[in-house]
């Protein structure tokens, strides 16, 4: 059993609104409409490392659930299974660190303070998980949702790579035919990673077009072979319960950040910076969180070529509120509710939207979110790699180019935590292409 029934695709553009998004407006996904599925005795069961694969002696037959029903068990059950859990630590390689960057902390007292000590700055290193990024924790999770539910096939969409990667890696692990539709212009960018999909044994399949594209063919390949397939999305966009699924399976970032924090200091965070592109790994470090008042919550997004050259991806900044893959959030929209087209040097970051939640964070105030250009995320990216010998993504590499403008008004000795969401290498071509900056500082 996968998603046995006939569903029809949504995902369009609606024109522009003003309700406040909130993590309860999103469209239900098609698995979600309570056509009845079956259900296997054995696939309830909870125990064993094999979950679905289990027997139940002296149990037979089967039991009628919905679709909605089938996917929340499975995720609920994966979400504190010991199997996660275990894998997280021995395949992934969990918990990543809480690196305290000295050089990164004392480049910035040198330069903006004249009396005192200054913040101290701390990275999250999610880089150094497998794969490089923060996305394999998703995607190992999914994978055995998608493996306890029946499917045999997996579908994914990729923009940077990184979750196309991961993905790939999480089916080989779990012995899964995987398909990852990448736009034709992300895969030029980030050819490395393409490589890397397929020596996994993934099949990556070219769409015209970038991230936004290859998300709306991943859905539609989906919808059409609900038989057999899983859709693993790795954004806190998209139809309920995406959003929620992958923000759960990605707030251990934050958690571990907790209790690293205590372990270091005593105490919690002063001010947690992320980048915002959908939002996986901004609301995988702000979820924790969020009900600390006294936590500062900071996203940043790609300005890109600047705000006024329309050729960004600030969404929180200067987009509008309209429903496109399943939810309702902020969205890069023209007059009449078509979709722009966004640009960030950091490929990951280019998507024409951002998750409910995030758009929640925004208008209730909780979280501020700023912006970085591109030539500002390359300095930050140089700046990290020639400081502290870490080569960062482009994508996290608009977060730590924020510090410029926060350090100078912090306090001193207060905690900063930068999230780390995902290694350079990727980048490097783009790097060499836009050459070598006269100075770092």
């Amino acid at each position: 059993m996968c998603w046995d029934a006939e569903l029809h695709q949504g995902g369009v553009s609606r024109p522009k609104r003003r309700p406040s998004p909130s993590p309860s407006h999103q469209v239900a996904s098609p698995l979600l409409q309570g056509i009845p599925v079956t259900v296997s005795v054995q696939q309830q069961r909870l125990s064993g490392k094999n979950g679905a694969s289990g027997t139940s002696k002296g149990q037979a037959g089967a039991v009628d659930v919905s679709k909605a029903a089938a996917l929340l068990f499975f995720f609920t059950r994966v979400l504190t299974d010991e199997e996660l859990t275990t894998a997280l630590r021995d395949y992934a390689g969990r918990e990543t660190p809480l690196y305290f960057a000295g050089r990164l902390t004392e480049h910035y007292k040198s330069i903006s303070r004249t009396t005192g000590d200054g913040p101290e700055i701390y990275l999250k290193r999610e880089d150094l998980s497998h794969c490089g990024s923060h996305k394999i924790n998703n995607a190992l999770a999914q994978a055995m949702i998608a493996r306890r539910l029946g499917c045999s096939r997996v579908v994914a969409a990729t923009g940077a790579g990184q979750h196309g990667v991961a993905t790939a890696a999480a089916c080989a692990k779990f012995s899964m035919e995987c398909t990852v539709f990448m736009g034709t212009a992300d895969k030029e960018k980030q050819f490395s990673n393409v490589l890397s999909m397929k020596m996994l044994g993934a099949q990556v399949k070219s769409v015209e077009g970038t991230f936004k594209d290859a998300s709306s063919e991943a859905i539609r390949n989906w919808v059409g072979n609900l038989k057999t397939t899983y859709y693993l999305s790795g954004t806190v966009v998209g139809p309920h319960p995406s959003p929620l699924m992958v923000r759960e399976f990605q707030s251990v970032i934050g958690k571990e950040t907790r209790r690293q924090a205590n372990q270091l200091w005593g105490g919690k965070p002063d001010v947690l910076v992320a980048c915002v592109g959908s939002g996986s790994n901004a609301l995988g470090l702000f979820h924790e969180f969020v009900g600390d008042e006294d936590v500062r919550l900071v996203g940043v997004e790609a300005a890109g070529l600047g705000l006024d050259s329309g050729k960004h991806s600030a969404t929180l900044a200067v987009g509008d509120v309209g429903v496109y893959h399943g939810s309702m959030s902020y969205l890069l929209q023209d007059d009449e509710g078509q979709i722009l087209k966004p640009h960030s040097v950091g490929v990951g970051l280019e998507y024409p939207g951002v998750g409910p939640e995030i758009s929640f964070l925004k208008e209730t105030g909780r979280a501020e979110f700023y912006t970085a250009t591109d030539q500002e995320a390359i300095q930050a990216c140089r700046l990290l790699s020639r400081l502290e010998g870490i080569i960062p993504a482009l994508e996290p590499s608009h977060a730590l180019a924020f510090l410029d403008k926060l350090v100078p008004t912090l306090r001193d000795g207060a905690k900063v935590v930068v999230n780390c969401s995902g290694r350079g290498d990727k980048d490097l071509d783009t790097l060499i292409q836009r050459g070598l900056p006269s100075s770092l500082c």
